[in-house]
């Protein structure tokens, strides 16, 4: 068993499972020397809430050693097993399976074939398939491997051809429009068109009704010592206001990072107005209970919360739930909510630093770039691994089955607004100062920006909140 020797080691591995300590804790294991059983502490209790005070600590030291001789029990819950080869395959499978369903639905793939059939063919071909691997001829054209359930081919997109200057990702699923080479050598498809699952061009009704607005906000950031506060406040005094607008929100989601946590980055203690972060979501309870009761309230985890880090995240534990009024409704992440009719698409959004990593002219100022690029691929993280921590089942839930009228995001501490053929999104402003981190990467945020949607028509508003 691993031995975890000092506090950075101890709080990446409490990280991955998705668990908070609480400073005291910490200090008990390190001075205790716990570092080669801590697997011990991961109690379904522990599990449920997502955190470890001392208090905790302490009655899980008091229980008596197991027969088994270990010192502690170690339990391996559902939410932190290692995927097997099969889930592996059947996340993959499940992601192919679910894009070709909608590549092939377009004009342009009518009459798909598998890809040892394509290879047994004379003439223009039709394939789907997964990217394996991208790279460039020694002539400049592209050659992209892709494979579906059976098999693999080699595709070559020359320069000048349709497509030529996009950017292709290993793990994305498209669709290929090309003639197979002939003889006797490795088959190759030389493509004429590549088709993309994409979202589909159509209008946004405008049903001339009343205003019905749904209310973005994302990265609060709650126990920061950056966390705005103030203008936090001045937000949630406005929609409680007699104002045109603010009695129009009957909906308001809080898409992830609603509070800070602790032991996300090394030293983030020193960061922290609040260290506790069962603390920190009570202060948070007690601003969002200010919101109007007729008001429907959606949260949604991050990265910081107190859940399991990789994706998809499940909801906040019953302990955190019974803090909020009943009003509020906690969600897991990715979600999709149906509100009126309307499909509204929510999504933390941690692949977004893969997509800026990714995507030419995509850079945190300009994210709506990179928000479309993920609705053009019908996923949430097209690019497996990367910065994007993911659970692979036998479901990928990060695939965007069904076209959204809204699509919400943030975790990049960005704003941008924009409108990809009818689906509106929001990459929602972050409630936090500039961090030393963004400093160093010479970003500044726009914080203290409340997104309304009207899901009656296609506008969109913006109220700023900065002092």
């Amino acid at each position: 068993m691993p031995l975890y020797r000092d506090k950075a080691e101890i709080l990446e591995f409490f990280t991955q499972k998705g668990i908070l300590l609480s400073p005291g804790a910490l200090d008990i294991i390190l001075e205790k020397n716990m570092g080669s059983f801590i697997n011990g502490l991961l109690t379904d209790d522990v599990m449920n809430s997502g955190y470890i005070s001392e208090k905790d600590l302490f009655r899980i030291l008091e229980k008596p050693a197991p027969s088994s001789g270990r010192d502690f029990e170690i339990y391996v819950p559902d939410l932190v097993r290692d995927s097997s080869v099969e889930e592996f395959r059947g996340y993959f499978v499940s992601r192919y399976e679910k894009l070709r369903k909608i590549i092939t639905t377009s004009i342009a793939m009518r009459g798909t074939s598998s890809i040892s059939s394509a290879k047994k063919s004379t003439g223009e071909v039709k394939v789907v398939g997964m990217v394996s691997s991208t790279s460039v001829t020694k002539n400049g054209h592209k050659r992209i491997v892709i494979e579906d359930l059976d098999d693999s081919i080699t595709v070559i997109l020359m320069k000048g051809k349709k497509g030529f200057d996009e950017v292709i990702l290993e793990d994305e699923v498209i669709g290929i429009v090309g003639s197979v080479s002939s003889g006797d050598k490795e088959k190759v498809i030389f493509a004429n068109e590549i088709v993309r699952p994409d979202i589909p061009f159509r209008v946004i009704d405008e049903t001339h009704k009343e205003p019905v607005y749904i209310a973005s906000v994302s990265d609060i950031h709650v126990g920061s010592k950056t966390f705005r506060k103030d203008e936090f406040s001045r937000m949630i005094k406005w929609i409680k206001s007699s104002s045109e607008d603010s009695k129009q929100i009957k909906y308001m989601v809080l898409s992830g990072d609603v509070v800070d946590g602790i032991g996300v980055y090394p030293g983030q203690e020193n960061d922290l107005e609040i260290l506790n972060p069962l603390e920190q979501y009570e202060m948070l309870s007690d601003l969002i209970s200010e919101i109007p009761g007729d008001v429907k309230v959606y949260i949604m985890p991050g990265n910081h919360d107190v859940v399991r880090l990789p994706e998809p995240q499940p909801v906040f534990s019953e302990k955190i739930r019974k803090m909020f009024n009943s009003n509020v409704t906690l969600l897991p992440n990715p979600f999709t909510l149906e509100i009126e009719g309307k499909q509204v698409l929510l999504y933390h959004g941690m692949s977004l630093n893969d997509m800026i990593e990714l995507i030419p002219g995509a850079n945190f100022e300009t994210i709506g770039k990179a928000i479309e690029e993920i609705l053009r691929r019908r996923h949430l993280a097209p690019r497996y691994g990367g910065k994007t921590p993911i659970v692979p089942s036998r479901e990928d839930r990060h695939v965007i089955e069904n076209v959204p009228d809204i699509f919400i995001t943030g975790h990049v501490h960005s704003h941008a607004v924009g409108n990809y053929r009818g689906v509106r999104y929001v990459n929602s402003s972050t409630w936090q100062s500039q961090t030393d981190y963004q400093k160093m990467m010479n970003f500044s945020p726009n914080p203290s920006m409340l997104t309304l949607f009207d899901l009656n028509s296609r506008s969109i508003l913006i109220r700023d909140f900065k002092g």
